[in-house]
């Protein structure tokens, strides 16, 4: 007999089971029936939960940028701004269960769909992180940012910049370490933050 599963533990398996097979057999050559085979259940579920695959692929990033934040919340509660921002930058670089998917998504040339997917993630998830940074940050004295939103977006950037995707597999260790060296700097710059409060954020305080 088949178990009834309720609608939110439905849909996390969803999302689970389409991130495992968005992995191993690409995104191109999954298809919905795919996920519901293995689900065991009909095609009508699936779509009751997700109009489409690209839904569910945006699903996928959503919950990945969402245990971000509560564990990222919860490491920083009682931090100041400029730790706060150390935290996500360390957070940030380390390596994360979103990694293969993306990789994925570039091996078959899907760029736009995965820029379109990490500016939404920024948008949703991370900038209002940031916003509380920053206005704590003024609060203290600590940051000086006036023009918050414009702030944010050369802050993006500079992250872009520091970790290019194309450089993934070709960087060296030295060259990512003189990369996040400039970066901290020009996002001290930016911030109104005292010089070398970023320096080595890569590495855990």
């Amino acid at each position: 007999m088949r178990t009834r599963k309720n609608p939110v533990e439905r849909r996390r398996e969803f999302i689970d089971i389409s991130m495992e097979l968005f992995c191993s057999k690409g995104y191109e050559q999954t298809m919905v029936q795919d996920i519901c085979k293995k689900a065991g259940v009909a095609k009508g579920t699936f779509f009751y939960y997700f109009a489409t695959k690209e839904d569910v692929l945006k699903a996928i990033f959503e919950q990945w940028s969402n245990q971000f934040s509560g564990e990222f919340s919860w490491r920083a509660e009682t931090l100041g701004a400029v730790p706060k921002l150390r935290l996500f930058l360390q957070m940030s670089a380390r390596e994360n269960a979103i990694e293969p998917l993306v990789d994925k998504l570039w091996e078959e040339q899907h760029n736009e769909m995965v820029r379109q997917l990490w500016q939404h993630v920024v948008m949703q998830s991370f900038n209002p992180l940031l916003c509380e940074i920053l206005a704590k940050g003024n609060e203290e004295g600590a940051m000086h940012v006036v023009h918050v939103e414009e702030s944010l977006q050369f802050f993006w950037s500079i992250v872009d910049a520091m970790w290019p995707y194309e450089l993934k597999e070709s960087a060296t260790e030295e060259n990512m370490t003189i990369r996040s060296g400039i970066a901290s700097r020009l996002m001290e710059q930016l911030l109104g933050i005292k010089a070398g409060s970023l320096a080595h954020f890569e590495e855990a305080d």
